[in-house]
């Protein structure tokens, strides 16, 4: 059995939705050997729901949400020796809530312009986010306070964020 401090730190990506989180997930997968988990298989039924007909999340929505996802980051970590995980926490009560169960865990936060973040929401296809949606999640993003890393995903192609990826891991 593997001894959990031979386990790397998992990484969190985190940021508004269509600046690449999951893009850049997966070149952590494909090139570094990381396992790669999307968050937003953790919504919960009502939140699809309320996605759906652009309600905005409440409290209680998110509590049981993250009570989840960080129960499954933390079993994660346990299997997978480099993991990174991909999640908006837009709000900074939860990215604390984390850090207090996996201390170890760093935070990374995905930036691009507003621009291409929307032309990226209006291309998507797999999972369709409204723009106005979108925006009202650009309000609720609380600033994080917490010690994070960021990249910019503004151009095109891995090659950038691979160069990036190797500059900061």
């Amino acid at each position: 059995m593997t001894c959990y401090n031979s386990h790397m730190s998992p990484i969190i990506l985190f940021g508004l939705p269509g600046t690449g989180k999951t893009y850049v997930g997966k070149i952590f997968e494909k090139y570094f050997d990381y396992y790669f988990y999307e968050g937003d298989r953790d919504l919960t039924k009502e939140m699809k729901e309320a996605i759906k007909v652009q309600k905005v999340f409440t409290d209680r929505m998110r509590d049981v949400f993250f009570k989840k996802l960080i129960g499954n980051i933390q079993e994660l970590t346990k299997k997978h020796k480099k993991l990174v995980v991909a999640q908006t926490f837009i709000k900074e009560k939860y990215r604390v809530d984390l850090l207090k169960k996996i201390p170890e865990a760093k935070f990374v936060l995905i930036e691009t312009k507003k621009k291409i973040r929307e032309e990226r929401l209006i291309k998507r296809v797999d999972y369709p986010l409204d723009l106005e949606y979108a925006r009202i999640m650009v309000n609720n993003f609380e600033k994080p306070k917490i010690n994070y890393q960021i990249i910019i995903n503004e151009a095109d192609g891995e090659e950038n964020i691979k160069k990036l990826l190797k500059k900061l891991f």
